[in-house]
């Protein structure tokens, strides 16, 4: 892979750089700091304890153990790369590649799972894992090889400065062409995020309503076709 792609700086429009390189554990504590602010009260992770977890401290320590349980076992399969601004973690931006095995029931046993599982059970987890496949339905069915956005986060104090869009425009987009690919999807469960994705040039697939103990969860799914 290009380094220029891989480990670039890419200037945003008020001339701050954003250096972007692939995961290193070294910067763990940081990282996962990032990534569950920037998914705080997010529709899939939060609603799964809504109803079944009594108690806000309760529901947001589960939550935590969730979501960083989500992270380790996803770079166990798929991509990350980590958005540096003024040497600080900024974004996150986690891809599957069209050649990446699917993460499984193992990947999440060693990343953090039991804990949250002696608080659920058995029975509620498997039904969050199950719910979470299915908000990939839409995409599994695309049959050109994609590259997926699995997750794009940027540190909530830099929210609404243009590093998503910059990371979309500049880093990733580029990455994806440069290695010849020709499709980029990405799914989102949050309303406010389906016009963010429109405005970076993915266009809506489908739009659904998954649905876990009572709490119903919007899912929505993009593809962005790449021209030479």
């Amino acid at each position: 892979m290009d380094k220029s792609v891989r480990n670039g700086k890419w200037r945003l429009n008020w001339g701050t750089m954003v250096e972007y390189r692939e995961y290193d554990a070294s910067y763990e504590e940081e990282v996962l700091k990032v990534f569950t602010s920037a998914f705080f009260k997010y529709p899939l992770f939060y609603t799964v304890f809504q109803g079944v977890v009594k108690g806000e401290k309760n529901i947001n320590e589960l939550y935590e153990l969730l979501i960083k349980g989500i992270f380790k076992a996803t770079i166990r399969k798929d991509e990350c790369y980590i958005g540096f601004l003024n040497g600080r973690v900024a974004s996150i931006v986690i891809i599957e590649r069209p050649t990446s095995k699917p993460i499984g029931f193992w990947d999440y046993a060693v990343s953090g799972f039991p804990k949250v599982l002696f608080k659920l059970g058995i029975i509620k987890i498997m039904k969050y894992l199950t719910i979470a496949d299915d908000t990939e339905i839409v995409v599994k069915r695309i049959k050109e090889p994609r590259w997926h956005l699995y997750f794009l986060a940027v540190d909530p104090a830099h929210q609404h400065e243009g590093i998503g869009s910059d990371a979309i425009q500049n880093f990733l987009i580029p990455l994806v062409k440069k290695n010849g690919g020709k499709l980029l999807t990405v799914t989102t469960n949050a309303k406010k995020n389906v016009k963010f994705y429109l405005d970076n040039g993915f266009s809506l697939v489908e739009e659904e309503k998954l649905s876990y103990y009572g709490n119903t969860i919007g899912n929505w799914t993009f593809r962005m076709d790449l021209n030479d």
